[in-house]
């Protein structure tokens, strides 16, 4: 029977961290060796406390409520979506604030959720989420909270195409 919870959980797991992430390795490299790309403030406790809340599913009350042999699979599921959901919230809040206070003359925004599936993998056609203002080229970055300018070379492979024809760019990608 332990055999088949930790198989139906490793599954969970699998599944699910491939269809938000892209990789089951992904999320455990988030959340260790690449923490710092993300510069909100306090999400590591954000998340550690919605992992802590998963856990829900095995107290007394609720073994009625989840099959044991379900139990370690709703815990990895709830483990996964609630810090996804809840740290998701906050950065795309966080980001999108910054996007009206930039005062941009045409945004193109990505959600968090898109961004955790996008990079690292595609970082080199892949914006968070660009701002065109006054025909320069903006990015975000969810390590500084903060836009950054794109150089012009760079801003030909991941500004929408029409931003480009609009600022006068010569435009030879289909």
């Amino acid at each position: 029977m332990r055999l088949l919870k930790l198989t139906l959980a490793a599954l969970a797991y699998g599944w699910l961290t491939s269809v938000l992430f892209g990789d089951p390795v992904k999320p455990l490299a988030l959340a260790t060796v690449w923490s710092d790309r993300l510069g909100l403030e306090h999400w590591q406790v954000l998340a550690a406390l919605c992992v802590a809340a998963s856990a829900v599913v095995f107290v007394r009350p609720l073994r009625n409520v989840v099959p044991d042999a379900l139990r370690p699979s709703v815990f990895v599921i709830l483990a996964v979506l609630l810090p996804i959901s809840l740290v998701g919230l906050y950065a795309d809040r966080i980001r999108h604030r910054a996007v009206l206070a930039f005062g941009a003359d045409d945004v193109e925004e990505h959600s968090f959720l898109t961004s955790l599936y996008e990079a690292p993998r595609d970082f080199q056609f892949f914006l968070h989420t660009a701002v065109l203002k006054d025909c320069k080229f903006h990015a975000w970055s969810y390590r500084k909270l903060a836009f950054y300018t794109l150089p012009p070379d760079a801003s030909v492979n991941v500004v929408p195409r029409w931003w480009l024809k609009r600022c006068g760019y010569q435009v030879d990608r289909p």
